[in-house]
């Protein structure tokens, strides 16, 4: 009988704890996005039936920083690219008095990634204005998002798509063979060391500052798709990320690259090094986030992200991931890279839906997972972690 009464009573705390949570909220209510959720649950709903190309993506952030300055904040970053674009960086903050967690989201530093400036904006719109993203990742932390590192690359894939593909290679040693043409891939920007080179283009995601050029005994040739440049941060790109992360300092907590696969049902969540097969001192933390991530942005057919360090397939060296974490010094840092069509058609509203739903899914997972390892904003209901 006392055994009983000793259950009633803590379901009853248990009950009343709950409510209490549910009604004040453990957060700054009058400044942060909990309040703000009631007027921006109507917003107009982001969404683009064609691949966001640089013009597109200017106009979406002009418009943000106009007509959501209490919460969002557009920064151009420096220097400029070869073809004089800028990187744009979205700053989204709930409480402008108080610094949070902060989350690096950036992306579309492969030339042929169409699909992940789509998915950011799309993102940056849900954390704004969708209740189910507000409560549990605007409200607590700082995000900060490059929805498009490499827009010269992208803008050449994309202005390059109705051609005949050919061999990259060919491609590129043959200036006659482009009439009417297109390279079958295109992992690069445009750099141009001379104005006489035939072949062009520097692999960003090559181009960082940690153990560059690591992974090969030789620099892999100028007209390579993995050109890694003629030293690290050798590209603009490269250099304003460098510039703005340097700026963010301790403000990040959570890195994430939204990248692509191009290999069907090769869909992965990768950690560091990518560099080498020496395993990072937290990489049981990443693989249980990446894991947890991974069940919880389960793909449509019922298959799961592979989760593995980036190096267990192929080592790669002088990519953003490792820089972001062996310079910059952030602990977690994740690669994500759902499947993503190689040149897809421009107008398939499907195809581009499918990669945006799936990166969406996977970036918030990982978030989810981070959360569910440091038990933030979570009570223990019977066994069971509940997040408020």
């Amino acid at each position: 009988m006392l055994l009983q009464i000793k259950i009633y009573l803590i379901a009853v705390l248990y009950f009343f704890g709950a409510l209490f949570i549910l009604l004040f909220p453990p957060r700054n209510f009058a400044q942060s996005g909990a309040k703000l959720r009631t007027i921006r649950n109507t917003g107009s709903n982001v969404k683009f039936n064609e691949y966001v190309n640089y013009e597109v993506l200017l106009s979406a952030t002009d418009i943000l920083a106009r007509n959501d300055a209490d919460v969002a904040r557009v920064v151009h970053l420096t220097p400029r690219t070869t073809e004089n674009r800028s990187l744009i960086a979205i700053e989204l903050r709930s409480d402008k008095n108080s610094r949070k967690p902060g989350i690096l989201v950036i992306g579309g530093l492969n030339g042929m990634a169409w699909g992940v400036p789509n998915a950011i904006i799309e993102l940056c719109e849900k954390l704004i204005f969708d209740t189910n993203y507000q409560t549990p990742f605007f409200n607590d932390y700082d995000w900060y998002l490059i929805p498009m590192a490499n827009p010269d690359g992208l803008h050449f894939s994309q202005s390059i798509r109705s051609m005949v593909p050919l061999d990259a290679v060919k491609w590129l040693r043959n200036t006659t063979a482009r009439n009417n043409t297109r390279p079958s891939l295109w992992h690069k920007n445009v750099d141009k060391e001379s104005t006489q080179e035939v072949c062009f283009g520097t692999n960003v995601n090559r181009n960082f500052a940690y153990h560059w050029q690591d992974d090969v005994s030789k620099t892999p040739e100028r007209c390579s798709q993995f050109y890694p440049g003629t030293r690290p941060f050798s590209s603009a790109e490269a250099q304003a990320i460098r510039g703005y992360v340097d700026r963010l300092g301790d403000n990040i907590h959570l890195a994430i690259h939204l990248h692509a696969s191009f290999i069907p049902k090769k869909e992965y969540i990768l950690y560091p090094w990518r560099y080498s097969l020496r395993q990072p001192s937290n990489y049981r933390t990443m693989q249980e986030i990446g894991e947890y991530a991974a069940r919880k942005s389960r793909l449509p057919d019922g298959r799961l992200y592979e989760v593995h360090q980036g190096s267990s397939d192929e080592r790669v060296a002088g990519t953003l991931s490792d820089y972001l974490m062996g310079v910059v010094g952030i602990e977690l840092v994740f690669i994500i890279k759902p499947y993503h069509q190689i040149f897809p058609n421009y107008t398939d509203s499907a195809v581009i839906d499918a990669y945006v739903k799936r990166a969406i899914k996977a970036v918030s997972s990982v978030v989810r997972g981070w959360r569910s390892s440091t038990k933030q904003n979570t009570l223990s209901f019977f066994g069971r972690d509940v997040e408020f």
